[in-house]
C-alpha cells in the first residue's frame, strides 16, 4: 500500500503509475498554477474560450502551444522548479497573445457576453457556450458555439429546479453549490438502500 504523504495523496489510490511526492511540492505547484489559471479564466472570458490563440500570427500561436505543452509535461513529471518556471512563461504568454490580438486590430468579446465552458467530468464531455444578456447581445456573438440569452438560462434553471431537490437543498443550506449530477433528473426510482 502507498504511503499518504499529503492530503493530496489520496489520488494514487488505484493508479498503478502514482509516484508519491512530498506536501510541499504539491504546494508549490499548485501556487505556481494559480496565476496561469486566473489569466487563462480572464482572457475566455474577456476573448472566449480558445478565440484569443486564432488572432494571432501562426509564429506566436505555435510559440504558445510549444510553451502550454512543456507546462503540461513539466506537471506531469511532478517537477515544481519547472512547473514555477513553465507558469512564468504561461502568464507572459496570455499577455503576448492579448497584444498582439489588439495590435492586428482584433478586439475583445462586448461586455454582454461571456463565455462559459463546463469542464469535462463525471462522464461528460466538455461543453462550450456563449451566454449572453438578451436578443440583441446575442446577434454580436459572432461564434458556431451555441449562445443562450440569460431569459434562456433562467428558464432551463427552473424547468431544472422543478425536476430536482436542488432548490430545496439551496434554500435550507445557504451557499451550496452543485458540484456535479448523476443520473436522470426526471426518473423517480426508489432509493437504493
Amino acid at each position: 500500500m502507498t504511503k499518504v504523504k499529503s492530503r493530496r495523496d489520496l489520488e494514487a489510490i488505484g493508479n498503478d503509475d502514482y509516484v508519491p511526492i512530498e506536501g510541499w511540492q504539491y504546494d508549490q505547484m499548485y501556487g505556481a498554477m494559480r496565476p496561469v489559471d486566473a489569466i487563462a479564466s480572464e482572457m475566455e472570458l474577456r476573448w472566449g474560450v480558445g478565440r484569443l490563440e486564432t488572432l494571432v500570427t501562426p509564429e506566436t500561436a505555435a510559440k504558445f502551444e510549444s510553451a502550454r505543452a512543456k507546462l503540461d509535461v513539466a506537471i506531469f513529471n511532478k517537477d515544481p522548479e519547472l512547473v514555477t518556471q513553465r507558469a512564468g512563461v504561461m502568464v507572459r504568454g496570455w499577455k503576448a497573445l492579448e497584444a498582439e490580438a489588439l495590435r492586428l486590430g482584433h478586439k475583445p468579446a462586448p461586455p454582454e457576453l461571456w463565455y462559459a465552458k463546463a469542464p469535462e467530468e463525471y462522464g461528460l464531455d466538455e461543453m462550450q457556450f456563449v451566454i449572453a444578456k438578451d436578443n440583441s447581445a446575442a446577434t454580436l456573438a459572432q461564434t458556431d458555439l451555441p449562445v443562450y440569452t440569460v431569459t434562456e438560462v433562467a428558464r432551463i434553471i427552473r424547468l431544472w429546479r422543478s425536476q430536482s431537490d436542488v432548490s430545496k437543498v439551496k434554500n435550507i443550506f445557504a451557499g451550496a453549490e452543485v458540484v456535479r449530477m448523476d443520473g436522470d433528473l426526471i426518473d423517480d426510482k426508489e432509493i437504493p438502500f
